[in-house]
């Protein structure tokens, strides 16, 4: 059986192995006498700081309707500023509100965007195979 998230009101080419990893996240969710509504998935390298760099924090937001899945967005933060670098947005592609940004270009129309999306999941996938990240949850009932 193929594992899906929906995409609503905004369409990028989402690799079946992001998916899957993602359900195989999933699959960690406690047991809840609410219906869930939206779940979280925060991706660290618990090394990554300012100065000697590192994995990016990756943010996922999954909603729930009827019992399916759908992409909300994928953020993805690094460290910005020279004499006090704070960690911002690098990368957003948000479906809920139709657009793709990346820090350094500003909006991107939909063929940029599909092809940076095609790269950083492809990057995110290897990073997360190797095993840099810990995953942090947050549900939303």
């Amino acid at each position: 059986m193929t594992n899906i998230i929906h995409q609503e009101g905004y369409r990028l080419p989402a690799n079946q192995q992001l998916i899957d990893l993602l359900y195989k996240e999933l699959g960690n969710i406690p047991p809840m006498k609410q219906a869930l509504k939206a779940a979280s998935l925060i991706f660290r390298d618990s090394s990554y700081n300012a100065e000697t760099g590192g994995y990016h924090p990756v943010e996922i937001r999954l909603v729930r309707k009827d019992e399916q899945w759908f992409f909300d967005y994928i953020t993805d933060f690094a460290y910005m500023g020279r004499v006090y670098p704070e960690l911002e947005k690098e990368i957003d592609f948000c479906w809920s509100q139709r657009y793709a940004f990346h820090a350094g270009l500003g909006d991107l129309g939909h063929r940029a965007a599909c092809e940076l999306f095609t790269l950083w999941q492809s990057n995110f996938i290897q990073y997360y195979d190797m095993g840099v990240y810990t995953i942090q949850f947050l549900w939303e009932i």
